[in-house]
């Protein structure tokens, strides 16, 4: 049985990728910190057919947080070990954040302006990672996460912000109603991730709906499910100051053989139903 080695296997979307993987697969969660073990005599031991890293610096302060450069550092010791053992396909996971805002669907090929150390070190590992793997031959994809929810994200999110006060019966305060944005359920995400590993190409892919999500949109859907007495009320949009449209273009992920299963109000029917 090929295995497929994974870090992160226990966060948010890791359980789902798990579960997708282990019936024709052999998983190998990544166990201990990557920052203390070490790497290469790690790989060697397992020698996986396949990798997936999902490990990075989240929670309180990551935008900022040193532990991105150090992200940086072990994300190419793993890469180097993974292939120099023998591995065939590796998939990483970047952000949307390493693009330059723009008021139309982004494409890989648009332009990177990282304003994070999270999204600078996301954006500088991509490059180099995908420019060694083009030079050389090895499959590599990094894969930009869009706007990502479903049961299991953390609380103060938006998705079970919403929820939890309608289910509460409470007023619930979100951002500018017309902001758009890429939402994906956390399960498409796991069968995007599958699809990128599996697939013969190599380079930049994003991953997200690709569809244009308004914050009311997310509001409206949820309210009309939960029902209650429970009312979502919006900032103005002077009171935000965030970019008015963050979508993804997913033209190429759609050619790699990837199908979008969860609609937005399958999503959030779904997530409602599990935080109940």
């Amino acid at each position: 049985m090929k295995k497929v080695m994974i870090t992160g296997a226990r966060g948010f979307i890791g359980k789902y990728v798990v579960r997708l993987l282990e019936k024709e697969y052999e998983v190998c969660p990544f166990e201990g910190n990557l920052f203390e073990t070490n790497i290469e005599d790690y790989v060697a031991d397992i020698k996986p057919d396949y990798l997936i890293n999902l490990a990075w610096v989240t929670g309180p302060g990551y935008l900022d947080s040193e532990d991105n450069i150090r992200f940086v550092q072990a994300g190419i010791r793993l890469y180097d070990a993974f292939f120099a053992n023998g591995g065939k396909r590796a998939v990483y996971i970047g952000t949307e954040q390493e693009y330059k805002r723009q008021q139309y669907p982004l494409k890989e090929t648009d332009t990177i302006k990282a304003e994070s150390l999270y999204a600078e070190c996301k954006a500088y590992l991509g490059k180099i990672l995908v420019d060694n793997s083009l030079k050389t031959g090895k499959g590599f994809v990094w894969g930009r996460l869009f706007f990502v929810y479903g049961a299991g994200e953390k609380e103060k999110r938006l998705m079970p912000s919403i929820i939890r006060g309608l289910l509460n019966n409470d007023i619930v305060t979100c951002s500018y109603e017309k902001y758009v944005r890429d939402y994906i359920y956390v399960k498409d995400v796991a069968s995007a991730i599958v699809a990128c590993l599996f697939s013969d190409y190599s380079g930049f892919v994003n991953i997200g709906g690709g569809k244009s999500t308004s914050i009311e949109d997310i509001a409206n859907t949820a309210q009309n499910i939960i029902g209650g007495t429970g009312k979502v009320v919006f900032k103005a949009e002077e009171d935000c100051g965030q970019p008015m449209c963050i979508q993804a273009d997913i033209s190429l992920l759609e050619s790699l053989g990837w199908t979008q299963e969860y609609e937005l109000e399958t999503g959030i029917r779904e997530e409602i139903e599990m935080m109940r």
